[in-house]
């Protein structure tokens, strides 16, 4: 069979849970179904449950044999921007140069962690993620034994951004996604993303919202500009209550691909 005509399986992978969703491939893809699993919480940076959730699951008749598309937490995932800088001139002295970037911001921590860097014109800022090459490695390892292809590999705020992508503004703005444990955000700018931040989270869902509307003030050049637009877990779009009204909550226009059903499921779960 095609593999423009297999059914796709979404997994998103967090320290305390994993999501899946299925999408049967055809002439009009339709939803196949979902699957929620709370993983026994481990240390932080922890990963092999919620690895071991995913293979348990792929086993079963209802999820064998289909691409794969997995999204990891952003506890799992640095970033940082990466500017442009004309001297480099091949892929592996642009690579080197945002691994050093990234050693210089989080030092020997992602020592030894893959490291992945967008693509970008010339004379733009290019986005460099890392992420531990141990739990990369168990993914592919993952597809292998289960003989499934890996469509795609992606941190959350990059795989929220693309989903969002069409609702944002070209600049002037901050994405910003909540996950397990992390708060994510982006900052528009005409040219790309300007500056990344990640920072942890807790059950003070009040100081963090105040985090949110700080990342508004922070990226106001006029007063059009300065939105915050966050994709979050429903939980957090109703405690938000009034204080939540000066950010711009995502909700669903459509969920018509694998990763919009998965972020969809993930924000519903939370």
């Amino acid at each position: 069979m095609s593999l423009l005509w297999r059914d796709e399986v979404g997994v998103h992978l967090s320290p305390r849970a994993v999501c899946m969703v299925r999408l049967k491939r055809g002439v009009k893809p339709s939803f196949a179904g979902e699957h929620e699993q709370s993983v026994e919480a481990q240390p932080p940076g922890h990963w092999a449950a919620a690895v071991a959730a995913v293979d348990a699951q792929l086993a079963k008749d209802d999820w064998r044999g289909a691409v794969l598309r997995v999204v990891l937490a952003d506890c799992w995932v640095r970033y940082v921007v990466v500017p442009w800088a004309a001297e480099l001139a091949s892929a592996d002295e642009r690579l080197a140069h945002a691994r050093q970037l990234l050693a210089s911001t989080y030092g020997d921590a992602v020592s030894g962690w893959e490291v992945s860097l967008s693509d970008a014109p010339p004379h733009c800022a290019r986005v460099a993620c890392t992420a531990p090459a141990e739990l990369l490695d168990g993914i592919r390892d993952l597809c292998s034994r289960h003989k499934v292809k890996l469509a795609s590999l992606q941190p959350q705020l990059i795989a929220a951004y693309e989903n969002w992508r069409h609702c944002l503004p070209a600049s002037g703005a901050w994405f910003v996604t909540v996950g397990e444990g992390t708060l994510a955000a982006a900052r528009l700018s005409e040219y790309g993303w300007d500056r990344v931040h990640s920072v942890r989270i807790g059950a003070d869902w009040a100081r963090d919202l105040k985090r949110l509307q700080t990342f508004g003030r922070l990226a106001s050049v006029n007063p059009e500009e300065g939105k915050v637009y966050v994709d979050a877990p429903q939980a957090w779009r109703e405690v938000a209550g009034p204080a939540g009204r000066e950010l711009h909550w995502l909700e669903d226009e459509s969920a018509s691909t694998t990763l919009q059903r998965l972020g969809r499921v993930r924000r519903l779960a939370a």
